[in-house]
């Protein structure tokens, strides 16, 4: 495992570790979290965009409500 330094103000920690102590998680856990949701909605975000290069079409109002809401 890698172990990094970040810099961040005082009044900034004293929140994340507030945060952290609400959610029961050590402050390292809780900055972990919060990264790895980023990268992991960053990934979604240009994994879908990929898919929209890759086939372009579009799709009818109607035909995406009955799959998500069908009868």
């Amino acid at each position: 495992m890698t172990t990094t330094t970040i810099r961040i103000p005082e009044e900034d920690y004293k929140k994340v570790k507030a945060l952290a102590a609400f959610e029961g998680v050590s402050v390292s856990e809780f900055m972990r979290n919060a990264i790895m949701e980023q990268v992991e909605d960053t990934l979604d975000y240009e994994a879908g965009i990929n898919v929209l290069n890759e086939k372009n079409e579009r799709v009818a109002r109607e035909d995406v409500l009955k799959e998500v809401f069908p009868d």
